[in-house]
């Protein structure tokens, strides 16, 4: 799958979805890959599923010290499948399941 650097001149944010998601272009064209974002140490900020645009898949959010924050999926607007939270010593404070249609149907906090 395609990566690409969401600062790259060529990636356009092209505004907000009649749902609230965002919609991205490269090269002129809805995007399918992942977009990746950096903070200045050079560790990940997020990185970003996209398919014909829009936010679609997984989806991962980095503290700036490296450790995954969150991670999830999302479709259409909506979670699906597992959505996890940890604090940023790595550990895990927060797990929730979603069905198909981005209905929660359990939830563990922990932490």
């Amino acid at each position: 799958m395609k990566r690409v650097n969401i600062n790259d001149a060529e990636v356009e944010y092209m505004g907000i979805d009649a749902g609230g998601g965002n919609m991205w272009n490269y090269q002129n064209e809805p995007f399918t890959g992942i977009l990746e974002e950096f903070y200045e140490n050079g560790n990940l900020i997020a990185e970003l599923e996209c398919r014909n645009g829009y936010t679609y898949g997984l989806q991962r959010l980095y503290f700036e010290n490296g450790q995954i924050e969150k991670e999830y999926y999302k479709k259409f607007n909506h979670f699906y499948d597992a959505f996890k939270i940890w604090n940023e010593d790595g550990i895990l404070t927060g797990h929730f399941e979603y069905d198909q249609d981005g209905e929660l149907i359990s939830k563990i906090v922990g932490g």
